[in-house]
């Protein structure tokens, strides 16, 4: 990935040194953001022929885990960013995919909670809905908006959009998730996006290289700590890396049946997703249990990543939504 050398710097500079900042404080992550635009990652998966770097999902998960081991809320961010512009690469405007191929334009995902309402009248579209935790609210300069199964371009300076201003949680506080309303929003019908299904794969792929780096950084965090060798520990440590490197290879063929075989691979994604969420959650406890009262030093950021990784579970689609839709 000729992109690695530029990503582990930022990691290593700016991505890690403002974690803990960013968690306690609520803060959005934008000097990371900017350094990474500056370098070409956000445009990464924007088409070579506006200016980006062409890279499919899998490289895009490569950088979302790597910034998850420092900081899952920056990740977060990249996650509802790249399937966000899978879809604007598309079928968005192509000043658009030249401005987030320069990285200059930071796109998120409006697309699930009650499917709202959507009317054309001439040339322009009106859209009343509310999404649940849309990453980024209020700081994204666009949202890919879904109106059951059509997509639709909004700017973040639409009229109508109404962004809250608290974003607490009780992790991943740094996305400023939040629930967004159209009411109503009306942008020109030349921002109807192709209603293809490309943002779902996306999302929950690059969920699951969320919840791998957030597994990666608190076993490396626990093994940092305790050092690996305290037989009333170690087996505990042995589970944290049999759980992380079993979803390592789920994630890895999902990303084949995702390249190979699109059509077919709904339920492979799925059962992704469900197993990436459990994984972590399980894992981070773990990592918790074995560093009692150490694990709450801000320094090692193991309660951070179990606040996050509680926090990515509730992401909907939740695993119960996403169970519910597999066929028996």
């Amino acid at each position: 990935m000729t992109y690695r050398a530029d990503l582990l710097r930022i990691v290593q500079t700016v991505v890690a040194p403002n974690a803990a900042d960013i968690d306690q404080h609520s803060r959005f992550p934008r000097a990371a953001l900017n350094a990474l635009g500056a370098r070409g990652l956000l445009g990464m998966t924007i088409s070579r022929t506006v200016g980006g770097g062409g890279q499919d999902v899998r490289s895009a998960g490569r950088v979302v885990e790597e910034v998850a081991k420092v900081c899952g809320a920056t990740a977060s961010v990249l996650r509802s960013h790249y399937s966000a512009a899978a879809v604007l690469d598309r079928s968005g405007p192509h000043w658009l995919r030249a401005e987030i191929a320069a990285g200059r334009h930071l796109s998120t995902l409006a697309a699930f909670g009650p499917p709202g309402e959507m009317s054309t009248h001439g040339d322009v579209v009106q859209v009343r809905a509310r999404k649940t935790w849309v990453i980024a609210a209020g700081e994204a300069d666009s949202y890919v908006w879904s109106c059951g199964s059509e997509l639709v371009l909004v700017p973040a300076e639409a009229p109508g959009l109404l962004v809250p201003a608290d974003h607490a949680g009780m992790g991943l506080r740094g996305t400023v998730a939040t629930c967004v309303e159209a009411d109503p929003v009306r942008v020109p019908a030349s921002n109807l996006l192709w209603s293809e299904e490309l943002a779902f794969p996306w999302f929950m792929v690059l969920g699951a290289a969320v919840s791998l780096g957030l597994m990666e950084g608190a076993l490396a965090a626990a093994i940092g700590h305790l050092g690996g060798g305290d037989p009333r520990t170690r087996s505990d440590l042995a589970r944290m890396r049999l759980r992380t490197d079993a979803l390592r290879v789920l994630y890895n063929d999902t990303l084949s049946a995702v390249t190979w075989h699109p059509e077919r691979s709904a339920d492979r994604v799925r059962l992704l997703a469900v197993t990436a969420t459990e994984a972590a959650v399980a894992v981070t406890d773990l990592a918790m249990k074995v560093c009692g009262d150490a694990a709450f030093r801000r320094d090692l950021g193991i309660e951070r990543r179990f606040r996050d990784a509680r926090a990515a579970a509730a992401i909907e689609p939740t695993v119960d939504v996403m169970l519910d839709s597999v066929e028996l």
